[in-house]
């Protein structure tokens, strides 16, 4: 019998494993019925309650920091290579990785939806970025997308398995000044 690792059930268990297998082989196909979430938060998160996007944006939450679960209608920027930037900490400004000075972190914005909001017209920004050290492991090491062939081919990839139907993202967030930025989650297919 197998459990999902993050269940009620698998923590009573002493060793529990997750196979990836079958979420691996739908990825391979064009089109699949089988969801497939995409990512894992971390351990010091897992006991989270999920909290749907509706209740995330015009819920009364208490706290800052909350679990969730969507899919990826969007990506933007829409040019990959700028999804990259050049963050300089003194003047905290951003510019160009192209050939802008500054530590290279990634800067990109999802319109997201889950199931409590997918009947309505709105869509949901959910960010991603990695100035601050928040989100910092869920693309992997930021590299010079004008720079890397090997890295925007990468990247690119990530984004389209990322909108590709059916995939779900289950994330860490974190509220700051009324946005969501995501944190200690990363990809893992």
């Amino acid at each position: 019998m197998t459990f999902v690792s993050t269940s009620k059930l698998a923590s009573t268990l002493s060793k529990v494993n997750d196979d990836k297998t079958p979420e691996k082989n739908a990825l391979k196909t064009a089109t699949s019925m089988l969801p497939v979430v995409l990512t894992e938060v971390d351990k010091r998160h897992q006991s989270l309650p999920m909290t749907s996007l509706y209740d995330l944006f015009h819920g009364s939450n208490q706290g800052s920091t909350f679990r969730t679960c969507f899919y990826v209608t969007k990506v933007e920027p829409t040019d990959v290579a700028e999804s990259v930037v050049c963050y300089d900490k003194k003047t905290k400004k951003t510019a160009s990785a192209r050939n802008g000075k500054g530590d290279l972190v990634h800067r990109m914005q999802f319109l997201a939806k889950d199931v409590s909001t997918q009947f309505n017209n709105n869509v949901y920004r959910i960010l991603l970025y990695t100035h601050e050290g928040l989100g910092q492991n869920f693309l992997g090491r930021a590299a010079n997308l004008h720079k890397d062939a090997a890295g925007l081919r990468r990247v690119r990839e990530q984004c389209a398995t990322l909108t590709r139907f059916n995939s779900w993202v289950d994330a860490v967030v974190e509220r700051r000044n009324g946005y969501y930025f995501i944190k200690d989650t990363r990809m893992v297919l």
